[in-house]
């Protein structure tokens, strides 16, 4: 098993977004050791910016590597970890599917959710300061509840919300979740051939929100906080076939191995 035990890896994220969470399930999945480092939306991309020339988050930095987005990472640690813990299959057939799965699930999916969520959470102004903010320094707390008018303002032009574009992504989440479920009634346990490969920990990551699993790395609301637009998604959600495996891939696989996270 490859395993970092040094701190001196740097995580830079935006604490509620999709691919923080994922890089987290990763790195903690292949054994690590890192620093979290988050920043408030607009900041992180300064710190980006600064380390990497890139705006793009998560950013996971050391003086051996700087790996931008979580697709980055995997490929980077997998050949190299221990092969239970590869989540690249060797089928070329298999391969392929993961490929494709990446696509549909850390892109398509993944966007819808978000949309989704955002359009119904970013009205209710002091339960989404704490996700928006939660561990980035004080400075950037405090500018996030001072202007949070700005950052949902922010979030609503980046994600294009409406609530036409809430219910798009709300019958693209229910198409993803049919062709999940599809495919769990042939494979079984797995997405793709007989093991966790990276589709099953994308799709877990990227449905995250419409099921909230109790291992979920980032700041969400609970589902107690949830307006009742929301809570309905979530129940009809954890009641499929693909909302239960989503969760049974964060009961079983978000904290099987154990991680130094300085």
């Amino acid at each position: 098993m490859m395993t970092d035990t040094s701190p001196k890896s740097v995580l830079v994220t935006f604490p509620p977004s999709l691919d923080s969470e994922l890089a987290r399930f990763l790195l903690q999945h292949y054994g690590i050791g890192h620093q979290e480092q988050p920043h408030a939306l607009i900041f992180c991309f300064f710190v980006t910016l600064w380390h990497a020339r890139t705006f793009v988050f998560p950013l996971l930095y050391s003086n051996s590597f700087k790996l931008v987005g979580p697709r980055l990472m995997a490929e980077y640690f997998d050949p190299n970890s221990a092969p239970n813990l590869r989540l690249f299959p060797q089928d070329a057939a298999e391969k392929r599917q993961v490929d494709s799965d990446w696509t549909l699930f850390n892109e398509t999916l993944a966007f819808a959710t978000a949309r989704f969520a955002y359009y119904h959470l970013l009205p209710y102004r002091d339960l989404m300061i704490r996700p928006l903010s939660f561990g980035a320094p004080r400075f950037e707390v405090k500018t996030v509840e001072t202007a949070y008018p700005i950052y949902a303002g922010t979030l609503r032009i980046l994600l294009g919300l409406s609530a036409q574009k809430a219910q798009d992504s709300l019958d693209q989440i229910r198409k993803v979740f049919d062709a999940v479920d599809a495919r769990l009634a042939v494979q079984g346990n797995f997405l793709v051939g007989d093991r966790l490969t990276l589709s099953d920990v994308a799709f877990a990551v990227a449905a995250a929100p419409m099921v909230l699993p109790s291992g979920y790395g980032g700041p969400i609301p609970s589902f107690a906080q949830m307006p009742p637009s929301m809570q309905a998604a979530i129940e009809e959600m954890r009641a499929r076939p693909a909302g239960a495996f989503a969760l049974r891939i964060y009961d079983q696989q978000r904290g099987r191995f154990s991680t130094a996270v300085g």
